[in-house]
C-alpha cells in the first residue's frame, strides 16, 4: 500500500522534464531526488508527520526550481 508520502518516479520525471535547466532535467538528478524521497520514507527515526513535512519541503523546492526563473527574484 502506498503511503501519502510516496512520490512516484513518473511524477519526479515529469516535474524535472518541465525545467529548461539541464542541471535539473537529467537522469542523475531524477535518480537523486527519487532516492531522497525513498530515504525519507524509510527513515525509522521520523514519525509520519515529520516525513510528510520533509517530503513536502523537498517536493516544493523541486517545483520552484523547475518552474520559476530564480534570476528574476
Amino acid at each position: 500500500m502506498e503511503s501519502k508520502t510516496d512520490i512516484p518516479l513518473e511524477v519526479i520525471k515529469e516535474l524535472c522534464g518541465q525545467s529548461e535547466m539541464w542541471e535539473i532535467n537529467n537522469p542523475r538528478v531524477i535518480a537523486m531526488l527519487d532516492n531522497i524521497f525513498k530515504c525519507i520514507n524509510d527513515e525509522e527515526n521520523l514519525d509520519d508527520d515529520s516525513k510528510e513535512t520533509f517530503i513536502n519541503i523537498v517536493f516544493s523546492n523541486l517545483i520552484i526550481y523547475t518552474r520559476y526563473d530564480l534570476n528574476k527574484v
